[in-house]
């Protein structure tokens, strides 16, 4: 008997036991489970939130040269963050809406207005009507043209070099026509060599607006005050070399001027860039987005997704130090 109960009590310790392993091993499978599910919920909500922040944008034309499209193919792309604010020096993305250029001129002639194909050849007089239908198919690549209910507008990709109350004047010194920032020679170590000459033309059509406001050609100037952003230019910077412009333009509140890196030089055929010393300052409405990385077109988001990821995991050791 006391066998017996020994027995039965050494198997009931032992059931229990059993029991006990049972439950921690469905314990251990709901976290995993759980564990799983969050890290899977995790992955999701950021490549979600990946895609929704940041953007690509095709980098069309040489005038960003060499920091996009070196080789003046079109072979990279920006990856932008839309979340933000941008700070002098950054390389944004803007919109560019077609009605405050001749653009609008370029449409209104393609489709045979004669008043817009005479304003046309008031800059080309051999301008044609078959002239505007090709530039207007150069403007309205799907890949770049959006709509809204504003109009076109075309995305640039550009520098920013100066914002809302900031000063600019130029210098000509031998030649090349440099920027002035509050009274300073902006630094703009980021520009190739090969590309830094600063005597593309429109750095001339900027030359002309500061010094000679009443005649230059301001068509496609967007701020259309601009004669009240003009003022006598006080430059006295100690580092002025050569021949300061006669005026300098004061940047408005909630504007930001952009320029394209590709100043001429090596490149000088395809240095013409369309920026804020045709139109002026753009106002941050057209605001887009801030380039955070160049990648090639080669590169697929997954690939660039997963070649940073591996980057992080190797080497993201050495910032600890």
């Amino acid at each position: 008997m006391a066998k017996k109960f020994v027995g039965q009590e050494y198997m009931a310790a032992t059931n229990g036991k059993g029991l006990h392993q049972q439950s921690q091993g469905h314990r251990l499978l709901a976290r995993t489970t759980v564990t799983l599910s969050t890290v899977i919920t995790l992955v999701s909500i950021f490549i979600v939130a990946f895609c929704v922040i940041f953007q690509m944008c095709p980098v069309i034309g040489t005038s960003m040269m060499t920091t996009l499209n070196a080789t003046g193919e079109n072979t990279d792309n920006a990856l932008t963050c839309i979340v933000g604010e941008p700070s002098r020096g950054d390389i944004i993305v803007m919109k560019m809406y077609i009605q405050n250029s001749h653009c609008v001129d370029y449409l209104d002639a393609a489709n045979g207005d004669q008043q817009a194909l005479n304003r046309l050849r008031q800059l080309n007089h051999n301008y044609t009507q078959q002239d505007a239908v090709t530039a207007l198919k150069r403007l309205t690549k799907s890949d770049y043209i959006d709509s809204d209910s504003y109009g076109n507008y075309k995305y640039i990709v550009k520098r920013l070099i100066a914002v809302g109350g900031d000063t600019i004047s130029m210098r000509s010194i031998g030649g090349s026509y440099y920027f002035y920032l509050n009274g300073e020679l902006l630094d703009e170590e980021y520009l190739d060599p090969l590309v830094a000459h600063h005597n593309s033309i429109n750095f001339v059509q900027l030359w002309n607006v500061l010094n000679h406001p009443t005649t230059a050609d301001l068509d496609d100037w967007v701020t259309t005050d601009y004669q009240q952003l003009l003022s006598t230019n006080t430059d006295t910077a100690s580092d002025g070399n050569g021949t300061p412009s006669a005026y300098m333009l004061t940047i408005p509140d909630n504007y930001y001027f952009v320029v394209g890196d590709n100043r001429g030089g090596a490149y000088s055929e395809y240095s013409k860039s369309w920026d804020s010393t045709y139109f002026g300052p753009l106002p941050k409405s057209s605001y887009f987005s801030y380039c955070v990385d160049v990648l090639s077109t080669e590169i697929s988001m997954p690939e660039y997704l997963w070649n940073k990821f591996v980057y992080y995991v190797c080497f993201g050791w050495a910032w600890q130090k």
